[in-house]
């Protein structure tokens, strides 16, 4: 099937070319878009030498708006699947068909990589992060009748019947945690995968100690306004 990894990054010049390089060691047959969100450094320079294909937003908007783009691009020239990756070298691609596998067996429309499937491997976080992570999974719980057990996680892969749904109901700032419930909305089969993560090579995390109430309260309005609007289909 005709699959697009999508890579939104913003000042990942360092760490891009080993994460394209490992992509290529691990599936030959596969493009790579990256979204250079606004960057200053040589972002979309390396990430077309690597060989990837570069889209350069015109200033940063931010992660939603570089996912969002990946969706629109990968419908509109007629994608299969598309796999969602961070250009921090924390996803491992060698778990890409893991992710693919449930999608390809037609089981699911949409695939998380889950650090904490069955609450496993809590150690890969620090335990504020976790109980933050878990109250969402039990609000998503609440809302969709499915247990996610990692729902911040940025490593996914969507069909195309996914892709469309997402591309028009995108949520427009910290979208991890609300997916779950268009999916739920639009009735399609949201599964979780077991994978580990690394330590990002390079930047730091958007949400910082500082505004993790602020982030946490946000995204919990942003969830229940989710629940309550109109989903397209």
């Amino acid at each position: 099937m005709k699959s697009l990894i999508v890579i939104p990054a913003f000042n990942e010049a360092k760490s891009l070319p080993s994460v394209i390089k490992e992509i290529r060691n691990s599936l030959k047959n596969i493009d790579i878009l990256v979204i250079d969100d606004g960057s200053l450094d040589q972002t979309s320079l390396v990430a077309q030498k690597s060989g990837a294909l570069v889209i350069q937003m015109p200033y940063n908007l931010g992660i939603a708006s570089s996912r969002e783009t990946g969706l629109w691009y990968a419908l509109e020239n007629d994608y299969d699947i598309l796999i969602q990756m961070d250009a921090d070298g924390q996803h491992d691609s060698r778990y890409i068909p893991k992710l693919l596998e449930p999608i390809l067996l037609k089981r699911a429309d949409a695939v998380i990589g889950s650090r904490f499937v069955n609450n496993k491997n809590i150690d890969q976080t620090s335990t504020p992060r976790y109980f933050g992570i878990s109250l969402l999974s039990l609000i998503l719980a609440i809302l969709t009748g499915q247990r996610i057990f990692d729902p911040t996680s940025g490593f996914s892969a969507y069909n195309k019947r996914a892709m469309g749904v997402l591309a028009k109901n995108y949520p427009s700032d910290y979208p991890e945690p609300e997916i779950p419930i268009i999916l739920h909305r639009a009735a399609l089969k949201l599964k979780e995968v077991s994978v580990k993560m690394r330590i990002r090579k390079t930047g730091q995390s958007s949400i910082s100690y500082k505004n993790a109430l602020y982030f946490l309260g946000k995204v919990l309005i942003g969830m229940i306004v989710t629940m309550l609007r109109k989903v397209e289909r």
